[in-house]
């Protein structure tokens, strides 16, 4: 059982107990009514007393059970079984009461009692509940007038204060049962109802929630909003996007060496100051691949300069790690911190991957391998940004180094790739950085990277 579902339910059973006890107090109010108002206590009056204080101690003790033990199923049916025989029960003992008394003109209306007790079980979150106290009610109904029939105390005849005389009737006490047990098909229904609208309720927040943590540490609670709200589709599409991975360098060789919790600490840090410059530019957090970030900037949430963007975000995150060698040396660690950042632009797929077990939402397709190799590619160029050509016009008046030429694994054909040197990052002066042969082979042998 959801335990949203079953807390509601320990809620509805203590609303019950709550609406038991004041039937309770107001039956015993009116006992001592009846005695204040006649000749003293009847047996009818002593019996009635006694059944409300059992069904008060009853009532106490269930909640004292359910705040130590929690909830059952079979605490509903015993409530229920007690709440119908309470009521069936201080209407028969009635039958004890003198004629002039006022419980016998209570008595014919005490069947609307029910009617509450009928519809209160649908708290329960348990239909069978619901319409097993309907039945019950119209049964014990039933029976209750039908021994009366028989032993003859059925037939008194009831006289109010205005001379009107009112006798029982079997046909009406016969609809009076019809209708008990009708409510409780009614109920039965109305709960089934209620249950199938509180689990679909359960769900959507589930899923809110599921959304909210897939999504809610990675990109901007404005999208989260979106996503939320449907303005964004989790489908399969294709999509105009920028990709970026940002990676850090030589970091197989830092843990092999070192030991975890250091190890870790460099991760959350890189991690940490990464994911808020992401998060600053609109950029998406697709996944975390060991010490690697993959980012899509244009999905899910469509944006026009998603290049341009992507770029910003690059220099932002490279004048930001920017410290990271330093802290890394204080903690006393021989290790310098490198990393290298690839973007790329281009289609992509787009859309929700897995199974009902583990889905993630991610991009597919040739720009997304293509900007993993641009990262691979800031090794061998010295430079910590490396773009792909369909990039460059998206970086304005960026100082750019290349253009080179180089063969990526997968690719049949050469791809044409710029940098971003370092003196463009740091914001210093200085002349582009001029490469000897503008369409550089990085490999002579033609080996792909």
């Amino acid at each position: 059982m959801h335990e949203i579902l079953l807390a509601d339910r320990v809620k509805g059973e203590r609303e019950i107990a709550v609406f038991r006890l004041v039937l309770l107090v107001v039956s015993a109010l009116m006992v001592l009514l009846m005695v204040a108002s006649g000749d003293g206590f009847t047996l009818s009056d002593n019996f009635n007393l006694v059944a409300c204080g059992v069904a008060t101690l009853y009532t106490i003790g269930l909640l004292v059970v359910i705040n130590r033990f929690g909830y059952r199923r079979v605490y509903g049916w015993l409530s229920s079984t007690v709440d119908v025989l309470l009521v069936a029960g201080m209407t028969y003992l009635s039958r004890y009461a003198a004629e002039s008394s006022v419980a016998s003109l209570v008595s014919t209306s005490s069947f609307a009692v029910y009617f509450p007790i009928i519809l209160f079980s649908v708290r329960r979150h348990d239909p069978a509940n619901t319409l097993f106290t309907g039945i019950f009610s119209a049964l014990t109904w039933g029976a209750m007038v039908a021994v009366m029939a028989v032993e003859d105390s059925f037939w008194v005849s009831m006289r109010s204060d205005t001379g009107l005389v009112m006798r029982n009737d079997l046909f009406n006490e016969a609809l009076k049962g019809a209708l008990l047990a009708l409510t409780g098909v009614i109920g039965w229904g109305a709960s089934r109802r209620f249950d199938r609208l509180f689990e679909e309720t359960l769900k959507a927040t589930e899923e809110r929630s599921h959304i909210r943590n897939m999504f809610g540490r990675y990109v901007s609670e404005e999208l989260v909003d979106k996503i939320l709200s449907r303005k964004v589709s989790f489908l399969g599409e294709r999509r105009e996007a920028t990709v970026m991975f940002i990676d850090i360098q030589n970091f197989t060789s830092l843990a092999e060496r070192s030991d975890p919790r250091t190890l870790i600490a460099i991760l959350n840090n890189f991690f940490n100051l990464s994911i808020n410059v992401i998060a600053a530019h609109g950029g998406f957090i697709d996944k975390f691949i060991g010490d690697a970030i993959m980012v899509v900037f244009g999905a899910p949430e469509k944006r026009e300069h998603h290049a341009e963007a992507a770029i910003e975000c690059a220099k932002e995150l490279s004048r930001a790690l920017s410290s990271m060698n330093a802290w890394v040396h204080s903690l006393g660690v021989d290790w310098e911190f490198g990393y290298g950042i690839g973007i790329n632009s281009g289609e992509v797929v787009v859309g929700n991957v897995g199974t009902e077990r583990r889905m993630e939402y991610t991009a597919l397709g040739d720009t997304v391998n293509v900007a993993s190799r641009l990262e691979h590619l800031t090794r061998t160029l010295g430079h910590p940004i490396v773009l792909g050509e369909s990039c460059v016009s998206a970086c304005g008046d960026c100082k750019l180094a290349g253009p080179f030429r180089a063969r990526l694994k997968g690719k049949s054909e050469p791809v044409i790739v710029y940098a971003i040197p370092s003196v463009e990052l740091e914001g210093a002066p200085g002349e582009p950085i001029v490469v000897q042969d503008s369409l550089l082979a990085l490999a002579e042998d033609e080996s792909s990277i």
